[in-house]
């Protein structure tokens, strides 16, 4: 009965047949020793879980010799409740997908509203002449000196919080084809994955990014002084910040924390 007993011994006697040892299928897999042989004891308590688990099994299965998607079947069979985590997982997924994209469009539109504006706060700041008299009112005093050449338009007021919160100081995450607003001094972290990698970011302590990142999709976020970032898959996980490429952050299926500012971002650069 695939529903009981011991899942991991198949792979096992499945790895004794071919005569190969585990830091063997770790080399072909990529897949670190301490979680093969976790999956080789059913000490599910010690791997990431759902996706990552699934995809762990089926590369184990593929590079012992067994069938990956019968394996798998039989994982699920044994272990019902890592079908259940992987249902989990896609919906929180979707919920922070829609929770990002209403941000999105929260920030595009207050930035909208700032360029909208920016034309009329010059135009009636130009409009007033600095002692506050109207433009085309009374003449200068007679004092003042003929050969002088007219007085300059006022600077532009300041803006307001809505307007100032809306430029591109704020942190974005620029999706999977933009890019990150020039900022001076900011902090430009692009991201990519090479299989499915769990990612959260916060931008100056604002979450702009909290998915499954898959492979071949990118995310470039902005911030003016901290990323946060957790990454659920840290060995699948390729990144670059300040245009400098990233240096690895651990091994598949590690869970990662870093915080990068304007001070320490050059210690996550790649030698």
């Amino acid at each position: 009965d695939p529903s009981s007993g011991p899942f991991g011994k198949m792979l096992a006697d499945a790895r004794a047949a071919r005569g190969v040892t585990l830091k063997q299928v770790s080399a072909s897999t990529k897949i670190p020793v301490a979680t093969l042989q976790a999956i080789e004891r059913d000490e599910l308590e010690s791997l990431p879980g759902g996706i990552f688990t699934r995809g762990f099994v089926r590369s184990y299965a593929d590079a012992v010799g067994l069938d990956p998607q019968a394996t798998l079947a039989r994982f699920e069979a044994r272990f019902p409740e890592e079908s259940s985590v992987a249902t989990l997982l896609a919906t929180i997924e979707g919920r922070a997908n829609e929770e990002f994209l209403r941000r999105q469009r929260t920030v595009k539109g207050l930035l909208w509203i700032a360029l909208l504006s920016a034309p009329l706060v010059v135009w009636l700041a130009g409009a007033v002449l600095p002692d506050g008299s109207a433009a085309g009112g009374e003449a200068p005093p007679s004092g003042a000196s003929q050969g002088a050449p007219p007085p300059s338009a006022a600077a532009p007021a300041e803006l307001s919080p809505v307007e100032a919160d809306a430029l591109p100081a704020a942190p974005v995450a620029a999706g999977a084809r933009g890019s990150a607003p020039a900022v001076s001094g900011a902090l430009t972290m692009e991201m990519s994955a090479t299989a499915d990698c769990w990612v959260e970011v916060q931008a100056d302590g604002e979450t702009v990014l909290s998915r499954i990142l898959r492979p071949g999709e990118r995310e470039v976020v902005a911030a003016g002084r901290a990323i946060d970032l957790r990454v659920g898959n840290a060995g699948a996980f390729v990144f670059t910040i300040n245009q400098r490429p990233g240096r690895s952050l651990g091994a598949l299926g590690e869970v990662v924390s870093m915080r990068v500012t304007p001070s320490n971002y050059r210690s996550f650069a790649a030698e």
